[in-house]
């Protein structure tokens, strides 16, 4: 049976660039990764008029028509921006079926209705400053490498990180857990022991600060991260949200270089 569905990302936020089928429908607040890739192979989406089942299909989001059980995908216009101080337990996914915490259980259902969606993820163990959004073409460029947006950390180590380490993370290396060379890294001591360090990187590979000091023979005891472009968490209390203000998101867009 035919109905409508209202994407829960305003149109203007919806990336203007070819994409990937199934990137673009989670961006657009249609289901998790998971749910929109059921709903490509079990035939409820059409492009221009022909129903795709290729998770790899690339659509022109600003030429191609899009239908959901025959129906077009409608759109919201109120853009939202979050930011959240996630506590450590919860996962950074719209839906768990373990049961487990996740972090739209921290946010008013209102902004859930809306379509709002974490902007990349942080692990299970892992708290701080996490950005949630229905823009997502800005999500979209907040969580891409290229655009250089950096991230700041405070990371405990289980013991003090020797000078010939630090220097390696800061030059980048092959980690082999997510089989990729890291982009050059800013370490700096911030207490005298040696076992907390500030870490500010511009890209985000899943758990890659966890291996990156792995492979160097350290166990990462705690994670936290402290900023994300020009934003910090400043007196932000764990597991509360805020929307951003008008100059925050102004700096924010600044700071993506393009």
């Amino acid at each position: 049976m035919s109905r409508i569905i209202k994407m829960r990302t305003p149109l203007r936020g919806i990336m203007k660039m070819k994409v990937r089928l199934n990137k673009y429908l989670n961006l657009c607040g249609l289901g998790s990764r998971r749910k929109v890739e059921e709903l490509i192979t079990s035939g409820r989406i059409s492009v221009n008029k022909r129903i795709v089942t290729d998770l790899a299909t690339i659509i022109d989001s600003e030429t191609d028509s899009l239908k959901l059980d025959g129906s077009p995908i409608k759109t919201h216009d109120k853009v939202i921006y979050l930011m959240l101080n996630k506590p450590k337990g919860y996962i950074t996914t719209l839906s768990d079926e373990k049961g487990r915490p996740i972090v739209m259980n921290l946010i008013p259902e209102k902004y859930i209705r809306a379509g709002v969606v974490p902007v990349g993820r942080l692990d299970k163990d892992t708290e701080g400053l996490l950005l949630l959004t229905n823009d997502g073409d800005l999500s979209y460029k907040l969580t891409r490498p290229d655009f250089k947006v950096s991230k700041e950390y405070i990371v405990e180590l289980d013991k003090p990180l020797e000078e010939i380490d630090k220097k390696r993370v800061e030059k980048g290396f092959f980690v082999h857990q997510i089989k990729i060379k890291t982009r050059p890294a800013s370490l700096s001591f911030i207490e005298k022991t040696g076992k907390f360090v500030k870490m500010i990187i511009s890209e985000g590979k899943k758990r890659q600060i966890r291996y990156t000091f792995q492979n160097l023979g350290y166990k990462v005891v705690k994670l936290k991260r402290t900023g994300y472009g020009p934003l910090t968490l400043a007196r932000l209390n764990k597991g509360d949200h805020r929307e951003l203000k008008a100059s925050e998101l102004k700096l924010l867009k600044k700071a993506i270089t393009e």
